[in-house]
């Protein structure tokens, strides 16, 4: 006798399945079967999501530890476009470029800004803080949970660990009793191999056609702290641009610019504050101290609405670069973050100085941007600095030192603070030399994190904070502490008098 055969009808929706030697056995119904089928399939399906998502992630990790590695933005490795870069290292993630020289106005970390923690410009007394402002804090869900998976992944892949970049080791210099600060003998020998890299690839551009020759007599010696302070004073003019100077001159716009140069509006002040914009700044507790400054310098869109206890409420002049102008993000024609005080804004220029020459290829639209400013507000002082003053402080910062400097302008947190001291007598100026707080944190208002901020990529400013640590005439306790240093105003200074050597 054969046993049962199962009974398969093509024809019929229901399919009866009979196994051999069960009486009681029922058949299956075809619906059931289908449910799951289906249900099986859900769930192979779900795996391979899975899996691919792990393998796009890990990709993503691999190009964001490629774009770190080489300085490149994420959008140029995928799409191979190549972005118009001027800095920061620079904010890597909305684009490193813009951390360092955009929103950053950076006078150490480094600028950001670019582009870092310590030391980038901050910004306005506003009571709340401004939109571009809060889309920068990263508290949404991309920010909270892919961000930091990317960058413990980052961290696996360069084997970096725990370690902070610039947290210690040679950028400082200890000393027992009172901790580390910023180790004016600063050079390429002591950076990262990331950071190395990065640097000598734009030391070895020369975008705006640098011609510069060391004078041979500082191959012997070293200047003091007050014979630099002198040479700045001889030899770096702070002007501005007025409607006389060709090509404005014949502009139908030129009008538009003051007659007078800035520092006649300017001053004279008392004591003046130069805040960065620097992450080392959160938390500090320095608001009090910085407004009770006559006058407050901040940088580019750093904001005070919400950081009122640690950098103050008082602006009074307000550095800003040309990137940020031009930039949607930063919303300069509409926010309310740029009417305050003074307004003074730089792009950088072909080392010739020469105005036609930059009029007609700027970095950024400059001048088209500061025609749209002045309709919206006619009344605002709102001066453009002469191209002149970056290389002229550019010169003196290549001049002492001992090895090629970046060919590119000084970091905006720089150009302020020698603008300030050409209308004060003394200068505090905040974690421009990172304090006990020295962090990667490139921004107080933001969650981006290099070393580049603080040692600068596009910008010299490694080279820059060599050069002010020399010139301060605080104590090492003071940077330690609050990151304070203390500049005398150019007009004080004594220089009539012979240098010894």
């Amino acid at each position: 006798m054969s046993p049962p055969l199962t009974v398969l009808n093509l024809g019929q929706r229901k399919t009866k399945c009979r196994t051999w030697g069960k009486k009681n056995d029922r058949p299956i119904p075809g619906a059931a079967m289908d449910r799951v089928s289906v249900l099986w399939r859900l769930r192979r399906r779900v795996k391979r999501g899975f899996v691919c998502m792990a393998l796009f992630c890990v990709a993503m990790g691999f190009l964001y530890a490629f774009c770190a590695e080489n300085s490149v933005t994420a959008t140029d490795a995928i799409f191979g476009t190549k972005a118009r870069t001027r800095a920061q290292l620079r904010h890597h993630w909305p684009g490193v470029e813009r951390v360092l020289r955009g929103a950053s106005g950076n006078p150490g970390s480094s600028v950001k800004q670019g582009r870092s923690p310590p030391s980038l410009p901050a910004s306005n007394t506003s009571a709340k803080a401004p939109p571009h402002a809060v889309k920068g804090d990263g508290h949404g869900f991309l920010s909270r949970v892919v961000t930091p998976f990317l960058g413990h992944l980052l961290e696996i892949v360069r084997g970096t660990g725990q370690k902070k970049e610039g947290a210690v080791g040679d950028f400082f210099r200890g000393q027992a009793s009172l901790g580390q600060v910023w180790n004016e003998e600063m050079s390429t020998s002591m950076l990262s191999k990331r950071l190395k890299k990065v640097v000598q690839n734009y030391q070895a551009m020369n975008k705006y056609g640098v011609h510069f020759e060391r004078l041979a007599s500082r191959r012997r010696q070293r200047l003091t702290g007050e014979e630099l302070l002198c040479e700045l004073k001889d030899k770096v003019a702070v002007t501005s641009l007025t409607p006389d100077l060709p090509p404005f001159s014949e502009l139908s716009w030129g009008s538009q610019l003051p007659p007078h140069l800035v520092t006649a509006h300017l001053g004279p002040y008392k004591s003046c504050a130069v805040v960065s914009s620097a992450g080392s700044l959160k938390n500090s507790g320095l608001g009090r101290e910085i407004d009770s400054h006559d006058a407050v310098l901040r940088f580019n869109a750093a904001p005070t609405g919400g950081y009122e206890k640690d950098v103050g409420t008082k602006t009074t002049v307000r550095l800003i670069n040309s990137q940020v102008m031009a930039s949607e993000d930063h919303h300069f024609l509409s926010s309310s973050l740029y009417s305050a005080g003074t307004l003074v804004a730089w792009d950088p220029a072909p080392f010739s100085s020469n105005l036609a020459e930059w009029y007609n290829k700027t970095d950024y639209p400059i001048f088209k941007q500061y025609q749209k400013y002045r309709l919206l507000h006619p009344q605002q002082p709102f001066y453009i600095l002469h191209p002149k003053v970056e290389w002229q402080l550019w010169e003196r910062i290549q001049e002492n030192m001992a090895e090629p400097i970046q060919k590119n302008p000084p970091s905006s947190g720089l150009l302020g603070t020698v603008l300030m001291m050409s209308v004060c007598e003394v200068v505090h100026l905040y974690e421009f030399l990172p304090s006990r707080r020295k962090t990667e944190l490139c921004h107080y208002y933001q969650r981006f994190f290099d070393a580049a901020c603080t040692l600068g990529a596009y910008h010299p400013l490694m080279y820059e904070k060599n050069l002010v640590k020399r010139m301060n005439r605080g104590t090492d306790k003071e940077i330690y502490q609050y990151g304070r240093v203390t500049l005398p105003g150019l007009a004080t200074l004594n220089c009539t008098a012979p240098r010894v050597h």
